[in-house]
């Protein structure tokens, strides 16, 4: 049996590759489907992994929530004014007793320039707890102080990626200039995970005292991110909150909130609602060339097919059954997709690692990833490769004559 099973397939196998073009093209058409496959569904685990990270760096646990100001959606544009959050809101908040910490911001994109280099940046007016809060220290230098605080101090504390983008030698104790006032450098942050439009490394912090009252000149803050006690319930402390803002801002009835409270499962809720609909419509993409590769696979085993006739036909004169001619080119089929679906894969890890050098997201594969790429070529094999081999069993012994 040994024998007949080592005969059997290398009977396949000189046949696969009697015709190389047809065999080269069957593997191209599934190779490309498969590649695309794999690169799609590591991109989505890759961005799902940054945003669970950074959101992790960013100390933006369960026990955490954001207020934004302005109403509307999570996403996008508010439908309300955004002039109405205020510090004294903050501090309302703060004598809750399940408030732990808070920190408040104010930002902009303002001109920073610096010994003739000038750029739009974003610039955060935040408060001494800023540190603490996002989990966020200084590399080099120092953070705000009380008295920074309170004198409107002229200070700044840069992003990472700043200094080297400016070309600065001596970092501590430089001047740059914000809006037309040159505040002094007093510390560069630790690098950090970023994720969405702007790089976390490239914005500027002054004290928001500063940004207030020198800057921005106006009254109201953009947000507020809090920290709650250990076991606060999330639901009720949000609900809390809530009631207070909108008393605060004499909000009644069907008055829409003017503010937004943003919690972590919220801000990974709406990840994976954006992540699912462009995976969806990109593994529709993939799984149509993946048809479309079944389509050429079952057009070439025809062509196949047809140039073997008389050798299929010698078989099932010598008594071949149909049994024996639809296993021998499904174990064909097998063969193909297990060939495409290992230089698939392989190729998606270089196409992934090619994508690492110019965006954030790294590759991420697993042994699951492989033997999925395995699966989809095999069933794609089989079921495309199904008909031309019943159509094998077809052929008449008889084209044996016409072959003479």
């Amino acid at each position: 049996m040994k024998v007949i099973n080592q005969d059997f397939l290398k009977d396949i196998i000189r046949e696969l590759f009697s015709n190389k073009g047809n065999l080269f093209f069957i593997i191209l058409s599934l190779v490309i489907s498969l590649t695309a496959l794999n690169t799609i569904y590591a991109l989505g685990e890759s961005a799902k992994k940054q945003v669970l990270d950074a959101l992790a760096n960013l100390q933006f646990g369960k026990d955490a929530l954001l207020i934004i100001a302005g109403g509307g959606r999570i996403v996008g544009l508010t439908t309300t004014r955004t002039d109405t959050l205020k510090l004294e809101d903050v501090e309302e908040i703060n004598r809750l007793n399940f408030v732990k910490l808070s920190s408040s911001w104010s930002r902009g994109f303002l001109e920073v320039s610096y010994q003739g280099e000038a750029e739009k940046l974003r610039v955060d007016g935040v408060d001494l707890n800023y540190p603490i809060v996002n989990n966020w220290y200084t590399s080099s230098g120092r953070f705000f102080n009380q008295h920074d605080m309170k004198t409107l101090a002229k200070v700044c504390v840069l992003g990472a990626d700043l200094p080297k983008k400016f070309k600065m030698k001596n970092i501590i104790g430089e001047k740059i200039k914000i809006k037309n006032e040159y505040f002094e450098v007093i510390g560069v942050l630790k690098p950090k995970t970023f994720f969405g439009h702007f790089r976390a490394d490239e914005r500027i912090l002054i004290p928001i005292t500063t940004a207030q009252r020198r800057v921005f000149n106006r009254d109201y803050i953009d947000g507020v991110k809090l920290l709650f006690q250990p076991n606060t319930d999330m639901k009720l402390a949000t609900e809390t909150i809530r009631q207070l803002l909108r008393k605060r801002h004499n909000l009644y009835g069907i008055q829409p909130d003017d503010f937004r409270l943003i919690t972590p499962e919220m801000a990974i809720q709406r990840f994976t609602e954006t992540s699912r609909t462009i995976n969806v419509f990109l593994l529709v993409i993939s799984l149509i060339s993946l048809v479309i590769s079944g389509v050429i696979i079952m057009n070439l085993m025809y062509a196949n097919i047809e140039e073997k006739a008389p050798i299929i036909a010698l078989r099932i004169a010598l008594g071949a059954t149909s049994e024996i001619l639809i296993k021998h080119y499904l174990t064909m089929c097998v063969i193909i997709a297990f060939i495409s679906g290992f230089i698939g894969w392989l190729l998606s890890i270089i196409l992934m690692q090619a994508i690492s050098f110019f965006t954030p997201l790294k590759p991420l594969f697993s042994w699951g990833t492989f033997f999925a790429s395995l699966i989809f070529a095999t069933v794609t094999c089989i079921i495309f490769g199904l008909i031309p081999s019943l159509k094998a069993t077809r052929i008449e012994p008889s084209i044996l004559l016409k072959s003479l």
